[in-house]
C-alpha cells in the first residue's frame, strides 16, 4: 500500500467502529455540537468505545489536543491503553495505524496526522492529578467514570474548553 492514502481509504478505517443502536443518540448529540453530553448507560454498554471512536474522528477532522480523563491514571491505562474488546480487538487498534505518527506508551500519548496534514494529540490522564494540566489547551475532553472523579478537574478545565 502506498504511503499516500485517499480520503476513501482513511474514512474506511475511521468507520471500523459500528455503533449499537442505543449509542447513536450519543454520537448524534455530539455531532450537533452540544457543549456537553452526559451518557448514562449500564456497565458493558460501550460508553468508552463509543467516546474513543468519536474522539478519533474529531482528531482527524479538527487538529487539537484531546484528553481522555479517568479518576486515576492507572484506570486510564487499564480501560483504554491495555484493554481488549470482547471481539479481541485492542482499543488502541481503532486509531488508524497509517495516521499515527507517534505513540508514547510511557505518557499514554498518541499523535495522529489529520486531514489537513497537521497533527492532533490524544492523551490519557487521571483526574487525581488535574493540576498537571496547567498551561495546556485541550480542544476536547472525555470524562469517563465521572461520578468517581475529582470534581475540581472539570472546574479546572471548563474555562479552557469554553474558549475552545
Amino acid at each position: 500500500m502506498s504511503s499516500t492514502l485517499t480520503n476513501v481509504e482513511i474514512n474506511a478505517r475511521l468507520n471500523e467502529f459500528k455503533p449499537r443502536p442505543y449509542q447513536l443518540p450519543i454520537l448524534k448529540a455530539l455531532d450537533e455540537k452540544f457543549k456537553r453530553v452526559l451518557a448514562i448507560l449500564p456497565r458493558r454498554a460501550g460508553k468508552d468505545i463509543t467516546a474513543l471512536n468519536y474522539v478519533i474522528r474529531k482528531m482527524w477532522e479538527e487538529p487539537g489536543v484531546y484528553y481522555y480523563i479517568f479518576p486515576t491514571y492507572a484506570q486510564a491505562k487499564k480501560v483504554i491503553w491495555d484493554s481488549i474488546t470482547n471481539d479481541g480487538k485492542r482499543m488502541l487498534d481503532y486509531f488508524p495505524k497509517e495516521l499515527v505518527t507517534q505513540l508514547n506508551a510511557q505518557e499514554m500519548k498518541i499523535r495522529m496526522r489529520n486531514k489537513d496534514g497537521t497533527q492532533s494529540l490524544f492523551q490519557l490522564i487521571g483526574s487525581d492529578n488535574y493540576d498537571s494540566l496547567m498551561g495546556t489547551n485541550p480542544r476536547g475532553c472525555v470524562f469517563s467514570e465521572y461520578a468517581l472523579q475529582d470534581p475540581m478537574a472539570y472546574q479546572y478545565l471548563r474555562p479552557i474548553l469554553t474558549a475552545n
